[in-house]
């Protein structure tokens, strides 16, 4: 475990207790395993456990294992007492499932539960982008982090061209959500063949994802990344998302998952809402269209056979026009342009 004590705990939520309760080790155990795991890797996580369970391991020290371990536990304790939280307040015993209540206290009204799961799950999710941009920023500065960059961990967020909220956030609000971004990858991936590969071409659209992939943008590549690809793929996304994500597909059929905000629960949408929804969507697509449009026009004006070389041996580069000729000897009268 990668967390252990009430203080640590503490350290990240409010809790007014003196060990960690049953509901919230459990959940601990949960989060670790299904979230923490995959983006440390096998490897970087032994090492990680290594290094914690070490005689006079420093937590607060300014070592590598101990500043990891801190961009660890920020989502690890957040995202179990979020999970947690509810059966914390829970009993079960042989006449049932009872909840705590007494003459100086009681249990929280839902509606407050329910805000503060969301607060929490909310910043827990960031702490997960935080720890990723960590493990970026850091990837260089021990042999432990060089073979996580390596590993299937170090390179599961970079197999699109997006690689993390912070970068669409510069393109589309999206609240800085994790959530969302991770709801929005079944349709930006999509995309990405459907709408850049015949701009593109495969070959180049191939080229950006394996420098992605592996950290070796060059900078013109970059730039056009930021300037017109990501752009359009952000706006493209969020067009075809805001249909496509308004119903969810569970175990028991298809549900209407749009809902405004409100103190006490979620309401059906209010009358015009489809329409509102109708508009951004159109926004967003005409949007996508226009720097579709523009990356077109820069590939074909910029390519050549020693600059975006392998856009321009594709399929998908055109040949500007030449520029119309305005002056010839017969010319009654000379034009200067």
């Amino acid at each position: 475990m990668l967390l252990k004590t009430i203080d640590e705990l503490k350290a990240y939520v409010a809790v007014a207790q003196k060990e960690i309760a049953p509901a919230i080790a459990l959940e601990l155990a949960e989060a670790e395993a299904s979230v923490i795991a995959p983006v440390l890797g096998p490897d970087l996580l032994a090492w990680l456990q290594t290094e914690y369970d070490s005689a006079g391991f420093n937590r607060a020290g300014a070592g590598l294992s101990a500043q990891l371990l801190r961009a660890v536990q920020a989502p690890l304790a957040r995202l179990a007492v979020a999970n947690g939280v509810v059966t914390h307040q829970l009993s079960i015993d042989a006449t049932g499932v009872h909840i705590m209540s007494t003459e100086t206290s009681k249990t929280a009204f839902q509606w407050q539960l329910n805000q503060y799961q969301v607060l929490i799950q909310r910043r827990g999710l960031a702490g997960l982008d935080a720890l990723v941009i960590w493990l970026e920023a850091h990837r260089d500065d021990s042999p432990e982090l060089r073979a996580w960059a390596a590993s299937p961990a170090g390179q599961a967020h970079r197999r699109e061209l997006f690689t993390h909220t912070t970068d669409f956030q510069l393109y589309e609000n999206i609240s800085k959500s994790r959530a969302v971004f991770e709801a929005l990858g079944p349709v930006r991936r999509r995309l990405e063949g459907f709408e850049l590969g015949p701009v593109l071409g495969p070959a180049f659209l191939a080229e950006l994802r394996d420098q992605v992939l592996t950290r070796t943008l060059t900078s013109e590549n970059e730039n056009l990344l930021r300037t017109y690809v990501y752009p359009a793929l952000a706006s493209l996304t969020i067009g075809h998302a805001v249909p496509e994500l308004g119903l969810s597909l569970n175990g028991d059929g298809i549900d209407l998952t749009i809902a405004r905000l409100d103190d006490s629960n979620n309401k059906e949408a209010d009358a015009g809402l489809d329409q509102l929804l109708q508009n951004k969507a159109t926004q967003a697509l005409m949007d996508g269209a226009r720097y579709l449009r523009q990356l077109t026009s820069y590939l074909d004006r910029t390519a050549s056979a020693t600059r975006l070389a392998t856009y321009f041996n594709s399929d998908a580069y055109t040949a500007p026009a030449p520029p119309p000729i305005i002056n010839t000897v017969t010319s009654k009268s000379f034009k200067f342009i």
